[in-house]
C-alpha cells in the first residue's frame, strides 16, 4: 500500500533523512524504531506532506499513486490517518465536537462517532468534556478515534505510548492489535521497545537518518540482541 523509496528530507540546510525506504502492506502493523533525533518524526512528517521538512528527493507511493505533489489535506483525503506525536487536541472542543469536525466517512461500514465510542468506552463516559478535561490515555484514545472518523487505510501512529501509565499503555496495545485485524495497515513510531514488540509484524530500524535493520516480528522474537543494540538498549 505504501512505499517510501530513497527519501531525502531536510530542515533548511539540516539533512536529516538519508535515502530512506520503507513499506507498508494491507494489514500490517509495522513499526519504526529509533533513539531520539534519529528521524522518525520527520518520516511520518514527510510522509503526510507537511510544510517542514522539506522533501528534495525520493517517492512515496499510495497504492501506486505519487503522493509528493500533494498538499497535506489531500493525502488525508486518500484514507491516510494521523495520530501526531503530543495528540494535538484542540483544548476548547469535546470529545464529540472533535470526532464530527471531520467530513464523515462515506463507506458503508466505516467509522462512525457511535462506533468510536463503543471501541473507547472512556470516552463515551466523557464525551461532553473538552480536551483539557481530559487524562493522557483518553487524549490518547480522542486522538485515535479522530484519525479513525476519516475511514483510513492506513495510520500513522507517532509515539503513541508516550507519557502513559503502563496499564494504559497496554490498552492502547490491544487497541492496535485489534485494529490491525480490521485489515488496517499502521505504521507505528515508537521508543517503547516492548510495546512494539507486542503488536507489530515487521519492525524498521532508524539510525541517523537511515534505515540500518529491518526484520519481521518471528526474526526479532529468535535475535532480539540485534535489536538492542541498534537501539542501545540493554
Amino acid at each position: 500500500m505504501l512505499e517510501v523509496r530513497n527519501l531525502h528530507s531536510f530542515y533548511g540546510d539540516a539533512h536529516v533523512l538519508h535515502g530512506v525506504s520503507l513499506e507498508v502492506n494491507s494489514g500490517e502493523v509495522v513499526a519504526l524504531l529509533g533513539r531520539n533525533g534519529m528521524g522518525k518524526t520527520t518520516l511520518i512528517r514527510s510522509i503526510m506532506r507537511l510544510a517542514q521538512p522539506q522533501v528534495r528527493e525520493g517517492s512515496l507511493l499510495w497504492n501506486g499513486e505519487e503522493l509528493m505533489h500533494l498538499t497535506p489535506h489531500e493525502v488525508a483525503s486518500r484514507r491516510i490517518g494521523l495520530v501526531p506525536q503530543g495528540r494535538r487536541l484542540f483544548p476548547s472542543l469535546s470529545v464529540v465536537e472533535h470526532l464530527t469536525m471531520l467530513k464523515p466517512a462515506s463507506a458503508k461500514h466505516g467509522w462512525t462517532v457511535s462506533r468510536v465510542l463503543d471501541m473507547f468506552p472512556r470516552l463515551a463516559e466523557r464525551k461532553n468534556h473538552r480536551g483539557n478535561q481530559l487524562s493522557g490515555g483518553e487524549r490518547q484514545m480522542l486522538a485515535v478515534g479522530r484519525a479513525l472518523m476519516i475511514d483510513p487505510e492506513l495510520i500513522l501512529m507517532d509515539e503513541p505510548s508516550e507519557g502513559l501509565a503502563p496499564v494504559m499503555v497496554q490498552h492502547l496495545e490491544t487497541i492496535i492489535a485489534d485494529l490491525g485485524r480490521t485489515g488496517l495497515a499502521i505504521l507505528l513510531v515508537e521508543q517503547n521497545l516492548y510495546s512494539a514488540l507486542a503488536v507489530a509484524n515487521r519492525f524498521y530500524v532508524l539510525e541517523t537518518g537511515k534505515v540500518v535493520h529491518a526484520a519481521t516480528a518471528a526474526e526479532i522474537k529468535e535475535n532480539q540482541a540485534s535489536l538492542l543494540r541498534f537501539l542501545g538498549v540493554h
